[in-house]
């Protein structure tokens, strides 16, 4: 017979350890509260098809932008992203406002 070495031992304590972990209740999971107010699209499947369309028009407009102009959108939209939640959604509220008056293209 082979004998056990220092490292047999320690393998045979990993394995029962996790052996042991497996037996384990599983704690329960924490939910949180679900939002209230308008919801943003998560994926492209939560686009209806006129917003899809939309973003399609605005993603395309915006890779036919010049560099420059790309950069300044985009640290505009950081900025966008650092204000508070309630800034962002009298704003989002605003631009929708402007652009069911025809003020604001898409």
């Amino acid at each position: 017979m082979a004998r056990a070495t220092r490292g047999d031992g320690n393998m045979l304590i990993a394995a029962a350890l996790f052996a042991a972990t497996l037996h384990t209740p599983v704690p329960p999971a924490k939910f949180t509260e679900r939002p209230t107010g308008p919801q943003l699209a998560e994926s492209w499947d939560d686009l209806t098809p006129s917003q899809r369309e939309r973003a399609l028009r605005n993603y395309q407009s915006y890779q036919e932008l010049p560099p420059d102009k790309k950069r300044d959108i985009d640290q505009r939209y950081e900025k966008w992203k650092k204000l508070p939640r309630s800034d962002q959604d009298r704003y989002r509220q605003k631009h929708d406002q402007y652009r069911g008056m025809g003020l604001v293209g898409d």
